[in-house]
Order: structure tokens, then C-alpha cells, then sequence
């Protein structure tokens, strides 16, 4: 059974009625898309799940954070998590369907871990199909929509599996986004790559890019995920 709650050192992150769970992958993103400083004032969250992301960025900058999530009973949680932590002052929660989600303002900054798993088998729990797969979004329909509420000098970072790193790419330039920032992610130094954070932006420049793998040689935390994470992890 998953716990009920993650604990970081300034916030908690309670997850029981979310089908997507606090992930070593997704706390990486979140630190990672933090520590890059983008100068923004507005961050908008897509499918924020239970608002680990959201949190992880707005601990680390003063931006107003829009999370937005469509599943009823996950809202309900992001909005709880949110509530209990130390920015629940310029951090908030929204229940609806991105594709139907206006503001007045355009995003600096839009984070989205989205559904991974179109053309796999789908579960029987409608919320674990959401949150997994493509049923609810689209991978064209995620960037047709950041797209449509970026700023346009604005930088849209997502967290994708390693398996669907060109086709993201290609679907990003079908909008005139481009990738600025490109982390290959590994569990170690022996493995493949099995994740993908990739930051986009409108301008056509040389893409930064890096490898970090999650443990070294002797199964430690590598220094660089320490690095990351030592802000967020209790026992780092």
C-alpha cells in the first residue's frame, strides 16, 4: 500500500486520494525547473496532481502559482496540500479541464508531468487512466494549450518518458516551441535513460543539455540530485 503522505522539510505532500503518487522522477523535475530561476511572476501547473510541483516551485521562487487539475477528488487534495503549506497565499488550486481553463494573464513559466502511457494497457480506475495515459490529454492538445497560455517570451518544461523524446520535440515545433533545456535522466550510470526534462521557449537558440543520474556507481544519491534536492528531501 502507497503512504498516505511525503514529507519534505517545508511542506507535506498528502496523496491518498490521488492516483499518481509522489515520484523520485517527478520531485527531480520539480527541483530541477526550480533551481533554474526563470524570471516569473505567473506559473501556471497543468494536471497538478497533488501539487508537488507546484510547491516545489513556488518554495524556491515568489511567483503566483495556478494549479490546475481536472480530476474532482485529486483537486480536492491539491487544494488541501496547498492550504496546509507556507505559500498557500499566492498558490491556487483549480478543478477544470485545461482545454477549457481561460485567464486574464499569460504564463512566464507553465510545468505539466503529463499523461505518459497512450498505446499501453489502460487500468480499470478511471482516475489512474487520467493521471497514466492520454485519455483525458493529448500530448497535441498539452502544447496546443500551453502554447495558447504562454507568455511568449515565456518557457513551458515538462517531465516525459525517454521513449516519447522526439515526438515531443517534433509535436513542440508544430507550435514554434523550441527546446532550450534537455536533461537526460538515469537511475545510475549503467542504465539507460528512462526520463526526459525538456524546457521549451519560442526563440530558436542552441539547446542546453545534461545528464543526471539519480544514483552514482555505489547506489548513493549522486551529487548532483543531491544538490537538487537537499532543499526538499528530509535527509539529504
Amino acid at each position: 500500500m502507497s503512504n498516505t503522505y511525503f514529507q519534505f522539510k517545508e511542506f507535506i505532500i498528502n496523496q491518498e486520494r490521488c492516483s499518481m503518487k509522489v515520484t523520485t522522477d517527478a520531485s527531480l523535475f520539480g527541483a530541477w525547473v526550480a533551481s533554474l530561476q526563470i524570471n516569473a511572476t505567473q506559473v501556471l501547473d497543468i494536471g497538478a496532481g497533488t501539487g508537488l510541483l507546484s510547491l516545489m516551485v513556488a518554495q524556491k521562487n515568489d511567483a503566483t502559482v495556478e494549479a490546475v487539475e481536472i480530476d474532482r477528488s485529486c483537486y480536492e487534495q491539491l487544494n488541501e496540500n496547498i492550504r496546509l503549506s507556507p505559500w498557500n497565499n499566492r498558490c491556487n488550486a483549480v478543478n477544470q479541464d485545461i482545454r477549457e481553463y481561460e485567464s486574464d494573464k499569460s504564463f512566464e513559466l507553465i510545468i505539466s508531468n503529463p499523461p505518459f502511457f497512450e498505446r499501453q494497457l489502460t487500468s480499470p480506475s478511471h482516475g489512474v487512466n487520467l493521471a497514466r495515459h492520454e485519455e483525458g490529454l493529448s500530448f497535441t492538445s498539452l502544447f496546443s494549450q500551453a502554447k495558447r497560455l504562454l507568455l511568449k517570451e515565456g518557457y513551458f518544461f515538462v517531465l516525459i518518458p525517454s521513449s516519447r523524446k522526439d515526438e515531443t520535440i517534433q509535436l513542440a515545433q508544430e507550435v514554434d516551441l523550441f527546446p532550450h533545456f534537455i536533461v537526460e535522466v538515469k537511475q545510475s550510470p549503467m542504465h539507460d535513460p528512462f526520463r526526459y526534462m525538456i524546457g521549451f521557449n519560442a526563440t530558436l537558440i542552441k539547446t542546453s543539455s545534461e545528464v543526471i543520474t539519480i544514483r552514482n556507481a555505489k547506489n548513493e544519491y549522486s551529487s548532483r540530485f543531491t544538490e537538487l534536492l537537499k532543499d526538499y528531501y528530509l535527509f539529504l
